[in-house]
């Protein structure tokens, strides 16, 4: 088993990307950034120490930022009046519509935060799409249960990144299903659950669960040795199976 995820899982610093591949780098919670035809974006970064207790890291080189939705743990603390690093340096989009980023496109769906979150802001949630190298990639933010609308846009979806936790703090486990189950990924990247390492006071985030508990017992889980993972469209596996990122290194308390 380990020999065949060894053969598509080429982990490699992302300045030698191909062109038929892309990166994956995971930082931590819901922040990914993509790397891409000499183009990186970057998908919700957090506010450092609100809510989750750790710091995003400095500085973070990108042409694009993507948030969806105004909390400070995806939107940098933009919302809250804390203005974050890139605040008139890098393009910040969080409505939907198109945008090209170079030749990574992306795709904003108007969604919804899932209940009873996000009241603050007519619980706002864009679902974006990324498409690039023939990959389809979706990031789910805060999302509740899909609509026939977000349906209708969410089809041949690759990578799936969905928040998912043993308490279920989004999406509630029968919803959690029939999402996965409607969207039919072909890779799942969870996200958005409590990484007590980098608690100061693991305990305090009491209303976030850890990952652990909802893999447990299942067969098709593939637990990276890093942050990164570069793939290209060829090495998607058929049947699905879940991705489990280690946090960036360059995250600290």
């Amino acid at each position: 088993m380990r020999t065949f995820f060894i053969c598509f899982l080429c982990l490699v610093n992302h300045l030698a990307i191909s062109q038929d591949k892309i990166e994956i780098e995971y930082l931590a919670h819901s922040s990914f950034k993509i790397h891409a035809e000499n183009k990186t974006i970057l998908l919700d970064p957090f506010a450092d120490k609100i809510w989750i207790g750790y710091n995003f890291p400095e500085n973070q080189e990108a042409d694009a930022v993507f948030s969806t939705h105004p909390h400070y743990d995806h939107d940098g603390g933009i919302f809250l009046g804390f203005p974050p690093y890139w605040k008139d340096k890098i393009p910040f989009y969080s409505e939907p519509g198109n945008y090209s980023i170079g030749k990574i496109k992306v795709k904003g769906i108007k969604g919804k935060h899932s209940d009873p979150y996000g009241k603050e802001f007519k619980q706002k949630n864009t679902i974006w799409i990324i498409e690039v190298a023939g990959i389809r990639i979706a990031h789910l933010g805060d999302n509740g249960p899909l609509s026939e609308e977000n349906l209708k846009e969410l089809t041949a979806i690759d990578i799936l990144m969905i928040p998912i936790d043993a308490q279920y703090h989004i999406l509630k486990k029968e919803e959690l299903k029939t999402v996965i189950n409607q969207v039919k990924p072909r890779i799942i990247i969870p996200m958005h659950y409590k990484i007590p390492e980098l608690e100061e006071d693991p305990e305090a985030l009491d209303d976030l669960g850890i990952l652990a508990p909802y893999l447990k017992g299942r067969n098709n889980v593939v637990k990276l040795e890093t942050n990164k993972l570069t793939i290209k469209k060829e090495d998607i596996p058929l049947k699905q199976r879940y991705f489990v990122f280690k946090h960036s290194p360059l995250v600290t308390k």
